[in-house]
């Protein structure tokens, strides 16, 4: 008796051919929102991107250029294109107008009465016995030639308030050019540090985890769970920060005055703590994706991904701010009077 025997073949499948299929279904409006979609659904496929070549896969830096840098530049460029010229330094160009204004038309008014008792002088038929300014007992021509004194020290007053009220606007604006670069730039140099903070954490990292095979390449995936978890926390971040640093600009200084120093200091805390949410989520899925040992608690100091990423970002953006705060020095200083 014979018995047959089928023999079933079951296809195992590489890695690589994994993390084919699973782009290949991937789902996503555009390549960018594809390549952020997948990841965030198989981090322990993302090390086979490189390998695969898969046509559509931008690299580290220009995801987060695309996902990250564009949004808060123009986002940052529209701030500075509606609140550049108004609000408080724009205040005190207009008062310091109104006040030459002002200061100019009292002397006109000197030399307006300067010039009408001038002319009733030279219509009068008697030689002397003339007042002018307190004067008294004139002849004609010193009466006539003490008013020509006081016309002539007027102008130069008028002069003198137009010239220091010039001054005055170009200091003034040279300083509200200065603070619009730093109101609208410390969003792009936030997004910056995000970004440039990839190989400080690679450093770190390395450090922590010298036998993970992956560590090498963690500023790669720092980037790409940075932008992946953070475009729209940055988004909202860059938002946020132009409305509060260009606030007298949007003619919101009186709100941000009106919560006083106690809800000015939550605001702050709610956009750190929006920062350290996004870290804390990056963080989880770096260490699925670049294999490394699960800490018993995610918001422990074990979390040494969370605690690097924390670190690097705050160097890297001091460092860029501290650039920014230099750049508006030196607009202030070019466009300042002499």
């Amino acid at each position: 008796m014979e018995i047959q025997t089928e023999t079933e073949f079951i296809e195992v499948q590489s890695p690589i051919d994994r993390y084919k299929g699973q782009w290949e279904q991937q789902a996503g409006v555009t390549s960018f929102f594809r390549q952020r979609n997948f990841m965030l659904e198989h981090p322990d496929l993302v090390q086979y991107a490189e390998l695969a070549h898969t046509k559509g896969w931008a690299s580290p830096l220009r995801f987060g250029i695309q996902g990250l840098l564009l949004a808060a530049f123009f986002i940052s460029a529209l701030s500075w294109l509606i609140t550049s010229g108004e609000g408080t330094y724009s205040d005190r160009i207009a008062a310091v107008r109104a006040e030459m204004e002002s200061e100019i038309k009292t002397e006109q008014g000197v030399i307006d009465a300067a010039e009408f008792n001038k002319s009733r002088i030279e219509k009068s038929r008697k030689k002397d016995t003339f007042s002018v300014a307190g004067s008294t007992a004139l002849s004609k021509e010193e009466a006539l030639a003490q008013l020509n004194v006081i016309m002539e020290e007027a102008r130069k007053l008028q002069q003198e308030y137009q010239y220091r009220a010039d001054i005055k606007v170009q200091n003034l604006r040279a300083a509200g050019d200065g603070f619009d670069l730093a109101a609208s730039g410390t969003p792009v140099m936030l997004t910056l540090a995000l970004l440039f903070a990839a190989p400080v954490f690679r450093i770190l990292l390395q450090k922590s985890y010298p036998r993970c095979r992956l560590a090498g390449q963690a500023d790669n995936y720092y980037l790409y769970y940075v932008v992946s978890w953070g475009m729209w926390l940055n988004l909202a971040l860059a938002v946020l920060l132009n409305i509060y640093f260009s606030r007298s600009g949007y003619g919101l200084a009186g709100l941000f005055e009106g919560i006083g120093p106690i809800g000015r200091i939550l605001f702050w805390l709610a956009l750190y703590g929006l920062l350290l949410y996004w870290f804390f989520q990056v963080s989880k899925d770096l260490h699925k994706a670049m294999q490394l040992p699960r800490p018993k608690d995610f918001t422990d100091f074990e979390n040494k991904v969370l605690l690097h990423m924390h670190t690097s970002f705050w160097m890297v953006f001091v460092v860029f701010e501290g650039v920014l705060a230099l750049l508006a020095w030196g607009v202030y200083l070019l466009a300042k009077a002499r």
